[in-house]
């Protein structure tokens, strides 16, 4: 009988035992875990030297605002002011004075100065438009210092043969075929100084136009209207 006890016994503590391995087995990885964190910092990596970091682009804002003042002349001064506090320059003015006065001028301000400049000029009067537009010019940027580099070596090319044939013909040539790619590496290189030029300073067009001041006679003729618009109103 204690026989026949322990071998039931014997058996139980054996599946007991072998339930206890298979549940050791399964939690149990049988790949290491992805290190998610030295994943990402790698695909950063990547992204960020196949890609232009967001400070070194370019990037060109112009503003324009249309504003109604009493004076345009000393809006304009005091716009001008304005400009030249926060280290600006204006490029054109224009004054009209055709059925009524107004002016249209052009400034240039540090293009980290657009905003609060637009918002002191806000103040001279009623604004009646106002817009800012932002482009980026780093593609532009990077393909004229390609075209110039390339330029710059067929340049380099075409001199060492012209110093080393002694033919005429050949030299003039020569020497045409490096005018030209000379003026091509100057417009560039003005073009190029343009566009970074451009990206410091915003370029912000401003119209003004006089307020028109009613009279006497304009606020009586209002006031009649309205007196008679008034009487004729029919009311339910």
């Amino acid at each position: 009988m204690n026989y026949i006890i322990n071998i039931q016994t014997l058996k139980l503590l054996t599946s007991i035992g072998i339930i206890s391995l298979f549940n050791s087995c399964s939690n149990i990885s049988l790949s290491p875990p992805i290190p998610s964190m030295l994943y990402s910092a790698s695909s950063q990596s990547t992204l960020n030297n196949n890609s232009v970091s967001s400070s070194t682009r370019k990037i060109v804002k112009t503003g324009s605002m249309k504003l109604k003042t009493k004076e345009v002349r000393k809006t304009a001064e005091k716009i001008e002011h304005i400009t030249l506090t926060y280290g600006g320059h204006m490029t054109e003015y224009i004054e009209r004075n055709d059925h009524q006065k107004n002016a249209s001028f052009s400034i240039r301000i540090p293009a980290n100065k657009l905003v609060i400049t637009m918002d002191e000029i806000a103040e001279l009067g009623k604004v009646t438009y106002r817009r800012t537009e932002v482009s980026d010019t780093t593609n532009d940027l990077i393909r004229q210092k390609a075209n110039l580099a390339k330029l710059k070596q067929r340049r380099a090319r075409l001199k060492a043969i012209f110093y080393k044939t002694t033919k005429t013909n050949d030299k003039l040539t020569l020497e045409q075929k490096i005018s030209e790619i000379e003026e091509q590496i100057f417009n560039i290189e003005e073009s190029y100084k343009q566009l970074n030029k451009f990206s410091n300073y915003s370029k912000l067009n401003i119209s003004i136009s006089q307020s028109k001041i009613r009279g006497p006679l304009g606020i009586t003729i209002d006031s009649s209207k309205w007196l008679i618009s008034r009487l004729f109103t029919i009311r339910e």
